[in-house]
């Protein structure tokens, strides 16, 4: 059997001496934060990466992970709703446990309502 193209596992730290082994499919994003990787884990807890979000891009599989803008690659399930934004770009609120809403530019928000229509449930 071949293995998996896409990762399905990411150690990332917390507490600077715990490493903690990932699941992708409980990730809701990948945040890049003054040129720090961050996982966010659906509960929200943040784990520090040791790779970069250009990396993390090009491994996790794009059914489930979109890049939305610089700083974050979100998971389908991390997206409560969107909204317009104004200027063809959209607001997408996040999930409860991540608080917040993030900004999708003009250029992507297509891309991006597509890619949220076909992403795989969970």
């Amino acid at each position: 059997m071949a293995a998996p193209r896409w990762r399905q596992r990411l150690v990332g730290r917390k507490g600077g001496t715990q490493f903690h082994a990932l699941a992708v499919a409980q990730l809701a994003a990948v945040v890049s934060v003054d040129k720090l990787s961050f996982a966010l884990a659906s509960d929200g807890t943040r784990y520090l990466l040791d790779e970069t979000l250009a990396d993390l891009e090009a491994e996790l599989d794009p059914a489930r992970f979109f890049r939305v803008n610089r700083q974050m690659l979100l998971a389908a399930h991390a997206v409560h709703h969107y909204s317009p934004a104004g200027k063809g770009r959209l607001t997408v609120h996040l999930m409860q446990a991540l608080g917040g809403e993030v900004l999708v530019s003009q250029e992507r928000a297509a891309a991006f309502k597509a890619w949220l229509l076909a992403a795989p449930p969970g």
